[in-house]
């Protein structure tokens, strides 16, 4: 391989037409050795475990020589160029579409540019490890935010990084976005805000503050010099980690009520904890990447699944949630867990493997054959951790397992092989739990939340709440907990629906479940036992009110532009209402765990009278 030794990518990045949503690419490579070279441009990007052959967005490549001459530039793949060169300079143009916004992607208009660097920066001769200089050609009164280091002469548009795979693990953002810094342990934090909701600004960035400050106690420091928060507020949501900053997509009304803003802080805590569990604790699968194909590890349940388990969490430790929203978003996990017949088919391990294939290409079938790791892979999260803690009489948790891992391989900058977590687990826990990741990482045996959470004097409600069933409503008793009582049982069909034009479609029927094999994906509904249905919201209210579980109705549908009828007999509807619950009198070894877990005492008076 040719040697390149003073070879250094230099890439400037215009974005002045923004109207057009095109940014225009030119790399200068100075020094190069004669002979023929490849530019390659990845089909992936780290942390989006998704082929998204970003070079169909490329367009207009082309080649010159050290004299202006254009080079014979032949594209021999996909995503690779090769380009034959006389050696010193040589320069590459081309362009980029930019117009899909969301985390991993680019998005260019007339209020801002962002890009994920995958998507923009093509990399020569394999060669990752190449040092990179960026400059940034924006509007007049537009300005730049970024992980990477400002360039030593610099204006606030000029970045340099140390290698390819810095460069495009520091996403941008430029534009006219609000910015807001703050500092923790004497480092420097920017928040950049694009777009605009019910959101306070003020709160989002002192919340994000207090997020930082809670990890940052969590881990014993912060691994960086600077940091920078990207934070969309448009019509979407998700987030995406680098190993000094994060981009975070908020849907722009979900700032109030609280029940909703919770989950924007949740995103924004995920995001930063992956500062530590994925872009420094990881399998050596993650990283170096091979950025041309999928890479493989059976550990996402642990970097993702583990990485949302602690970002409640650490809320809840931090101050940010209270110990009720807390079980409350837990208990919304476990709804969504139960509600999922894939649990019984896919495994956490298996899950994580076929991430490429499954989890970001979800299909009508989806629900009934797979698992999220993300999902799962919290709530075993939940179980280790308190096996732990059970194991070593409150002595250790799963936070030394984190701990342990970046301290052993974290700090090192190294990966882990993929036995070494078993072992890390063990290590803390103090002996072998090897059943624990047979039954509920590599099997499908369903997890025992009601024995794990009863260990800290906790009970699950599962109940069934039907708006249409007459009763008076409830009060809340002191603690804030509703009615223990389900009303009586609701008829259920076993579907999920989506709107199409307003008519309700069938999106998915449940396997087990009333309409399996009955009722296909794309069926639209059109009438239920000879009642016109307009939309979902009058199938679900002549379910509730006007029929029982076990009783066979017709289903009136129109498949592929035909009219079918076809009997189902109904079921019964799972529990729609799942709510977390202090038990009345814990022992003190509950009380213990729970306060040691959750970083609250148990309240006074029940705990008073469960050590009277």
């Amino acid at each position: 391989m040719t040697s390149l030794p003073t070879t250094v990518l230099r890439y400037t990045v215009d974005c002045r037409q923004p109207a057009t949503h095109v940014l225009r690419v030119r790399l200068v490579l100075e020094d190069l050795d004669p002979g023929p070279h490849t530019l390659t441009l990845p089909v992936w990007t780290p942390g989006s475990y998704e082929v998204k052959d970003y070079a169909r967005h490329l367009f207009d490549v082309r080649a010159f020589g050290p004299d202006g001459r254009p080079l014979a530039l032949e594209k021999t793949r996909k995503n690779v160029w090769r380009f034959d060169h006389p050696g010193g300079s040589a320069t590459v143009t081309y362009s980029v579409f930019a117009f899909e916004l969301g985390v991993s992607s680019l998005h260019v208009d007339g209020t801002h540019a962002y890009w994920n660097g995958a998507g923009v920066f093509l990399f020569l001769d394999g060669r990752t490890d190449l040092p990179a200089d960026l400059t940034i050609e924006a509007p007049p009164g537009w300005h730049v935010s970024t992980g990477l280091d400002p360039a030593p002469d610099g204006d606030g548009f000029r970045f340099r990084a140390p290698d390819y795979d810095v460069l495009i693990d520091c996403p941008v953002e430029v534009g006219t976005h609000r910015r807001f810094t703050f500092d923790v342990d004497g480092k420097p934090h920017t928040v950049a805000i694009w777009g605009s909701g019910n959101q306070d600004d003020e709160r989002l960035v002192a919340d994000t503050r207090r997020i930082v400050e809670t990890q940052a106690a969590f881990f014993g420091g912060l691994p960086y010099r600077h940091y920078t928060f990207i934070f969309h507020i448009a019509d979407r949501g998700g987030g995406l980690e680098h190993l000094n900053s994060t981009t975070c997509a908020m849907p722009r009304h979900r700032f109030k009520p609280f029940k909703h803003y919770r989950h924007v802080l949740g995103l924004i805590s995920h995001e930063f904890f992956h500062l530590w569990n994925v872009k420094r604790i990881h399998p050596e699968a993650l990283g170096p990447f091979d950025y041309n194909q999928e890479v493989y590890t059976r550990l996402l349940w642990a970097m993702e699944g583990f990485t949302d388990y602690y970002a409640y969490l650490l809320l809840r430790r931090g101050g940010l949630l209270s110990v009720r929203d807390y079980l409350d978003v837990l208990a919304e996990d476990i709804k969504r867990y139960e509600g999922l017949p894939g649990r019984k088919v896919q495994s956490l391990s298996e899950s994580s493997f076929d991430t490429w294939i499954k989890l970001y290409k979800p299909d009508a079938d989806s629900p009934n054959r797979t698992i999220s790791y993300y999902l799962k892979g919290g709530l075993v999260a939940l179980l280790l951790d308190f096996e732990i803690r059970r194991r070593t009489r409150l002595a250790k948790s799963l936070d030394d397992v984190l701990r342990l891992l970046y301290d052993r391989y974290g700090r090192a900058g190294r990966g882990f092989p993929e036995h070494a977590y078993q072992d890390a687990v063990e290590e803390v826990a103090g002996g072998s739990l090897a059943d624990f990741f047979a039954r509920y990482i590599h099997g499908v045996d369903d997890l025992p939340l009601d024995l794990t959470l009863a260990e800290a004097g906790l009970r699950i409600l599962r109940l069934t709440k039907n708006p249409d069933h007459d009763r008076p409503e409830a009060e809340d008793d002191a603690d804030g907990d509703r009615d223990e009582v389900s009303d009586p049982p609701v008829a259920w069909l076993g579907i999920e629906t989506r709107s199409e034009d307003g008519r309700p479609v069938v999106a998915t029927a449940y396997d087990p479940g009333p309409a399996a094999g009955l009722l296909y994906p794309g069926d639209e509904i059109v009438a239920l036992a000879g009642d016109r249905i307009a939309d979902a919201k009058a199938l679900g209210e002549r379910l509730r009110i006007d029929h029982e579980p076990g009783r066979t109705v017709t289903v009136a549908v129109f498949r592929r532009g035909r009219l079918e009828l076809v009997d189902v007999t109904l079921g019964t509807a799972p529990p729609n209402q799942y709510r977390i619950k202090r038990v009345d009198t814990p022992t003190a070894d509950q009380a213990a765990l729970y306060e040691a877990w959750l970083a609250e005492p148990w309240p006074k008076a029940e705990a008073s009278e469960a050590r009277a």
